[in-house]
Parts: C-alpha cells; sequence; structure tokens
C-alpha cells in the first residue's frame, strides 16, 4: 500500500483544524464584547478568558501573542469593526 499523499493530507488536516480554532475564537471574542457592552459579562474577566483559552489552544503559539492580542483589541473597540472573516491559518 502507497502512502505518497499522506503528508500533504495531513498538513490539509492540521490547517484545517487551525482555521476552524481561529473562526472560533475570534466568534467568541465578538460574542463576549457584545455581552461585555450589553454588561452581561465584565469586559476585563472575558478578556482575560480569551488569553487564557488562546494560550490553552496554542492560538498564541501559532499565531503569535501580538496577532492573538490585535483580534481581542479589535472585538473590545469602541468602535464599529466587522470581524475580518476571510483570515485563514497560513
Amino acid at each position: 500500500m502507497s502512502w505518497a499523499g499522506q503528508s500533504e493530507e495531513f498538513r490539509l488536516t492540521r490547517r484545517a483544524v487551525a482555521n476552524a480554532k481561529l473562526n472560533s475564537f475570534r466568534s467568541e471574542c465578538w460574542r463576549l464584547a457584545i455581552l461585555a457592552r450589553r454588561g452581561v459579562v465584565e469586559q476585563q474577566a472575558a478578556i482575560d478568558l480569551l488569553r487564557e483559552i488562546a494560550v490553552a489552544h496554542a492560538l498564541v503559539r501559532a499565531l503569535g501573542e501580538d496577532r492573538v492580542e490585535a483580534i481581542i483589541t479589535e472585538a473590545f473597540a469602541d468602535s464599529d469593526f466587522h470581524a475580518m472573516h476571510a483570515e485563514v491559518v497560513a
């Protein structure tokens, strides 16, 4: 049996999971930011949780701390930005 395409298939799987994590993380940042604006959750507690999640799920390692902070900051900014839906992990 030949495993010629295995390396590429595994790489595609890793990328798909990483992108799913990024998309879910970004969505949760925006969800918690909206809830913080509505007074449902404390803003700093939500930000702390998101940082904890980013470390626990290797997003900081994969994306870098600056990028994770930018994603959180974008969501919690006092402006009408919309999340970048097209961003993917390379």
